[in-house]
């Protein structure tokens, strides 16, 4: 439902201070697909990370490389 809902209000990616949160929502994603039929390839960052390119320190320094679906959109911002 999480992932549905964030699809279908047009989010770029969801956003949680939570660890085990982040891990639920981004690692089953693809179980989630295999199920039910769907493509969800939805980015789950972590607060800190947003925060962090919003502060301008790069992509590096915020982790980005860490999450397993990758936010195309956060990395740009974080390379300028």
């Amino acid at each position: 439902d999480i992932i549905e809902s964030a699809y279908d209000s047009g989010a770029n990616m969801i956003v949680t201070p939570c660890p085990l949160c982040q891990a639920n929502v981004e690692i089953y994603q693809d179980d989630i697909n295999a199920r039910y039929k769907t493509k969800f390839d939805m980015p789950v960052m972590y607060y800190s990370q947003l925060m962090d390119v919003a502060f301008g320190r790069s992509a590096l320094d915020a982790a980005l490389n860490g999450n397993i679906i990758q936010s195309k959109r956060l990395r740009e911002i974080a390379d300028k």
